[in-house]
């Protein structure tokens, strides 16, 4: 039996021998679009830098592109493609941005955030944002390490 709503939903595994979910402790915003979690479930995000900021489009660029995110996409409130939403930090406290805020194209090593004309100046070359994944399976694998909310450092169980 394998795949995250399954193994996330059910409540008898009689009879099953083996599960392959994935990453589902982490979640995701296709688990969450398809109403198997909460936004606030998910426990996986990207920091990435701010590379570059184009005013006339109202896009920021990200190091954080295909290769750190999956190509599948879920369509954002606006009806276009989305690879995840933005995580900024002000005074201290974190903020998810509405969905007019999002991981908007990727190339291999790049990413698009399309930014409200209101949010667009509190981004900043060199500034970190996370991003939450619409689909985290090969966010979770690829990366070396992962730090929890506390900032403990949990390294990577080797590959076999």
């Amino acid at each position: 039996m394998g795949d995250t709503p399954a193994a996330t939903l059910c409540n008898n595994f009689d009879g099953v021998n083996e599960l392959r979910p994935g990453n589902f402790v982490f979640y995701d915003l296709m688990q969450q679009n398809l109403g198997v979690c909460q936004v606030e479930d998910i426990a996986v995000r990207m920091v990435c830098p701010v590379v570059a900021k184009h005013t006339s489009r109202n896009e920021v660029v990200i190091h954080g592109g295909a290769v750190h995110f999956s190509k599948d996409s879920i369509r954002n409130t606006d009806g276009k493609k989305m690879y995840g939403r933005i995580i900024i930090e002000k005074d201290g406290k974190k903020i998810l941005l509405d969905t007019m805020n999002y991981l908007s194209a990727l190339s291999q090593e790049h990413g698009i955030l399309k930014v409200a004309q209101s949010r667009f100046d509190q981004f900043h070359v060199g500034q970190l944002v996370e991003i939450v994944p619409v689909h985290s399976c090969l966010t979770a694998n690829l990366m070396g390490h992962y730090r929890t909310h506390e900032g403990e450092l949990v390294e990577m169980m080797p590959k076999f």
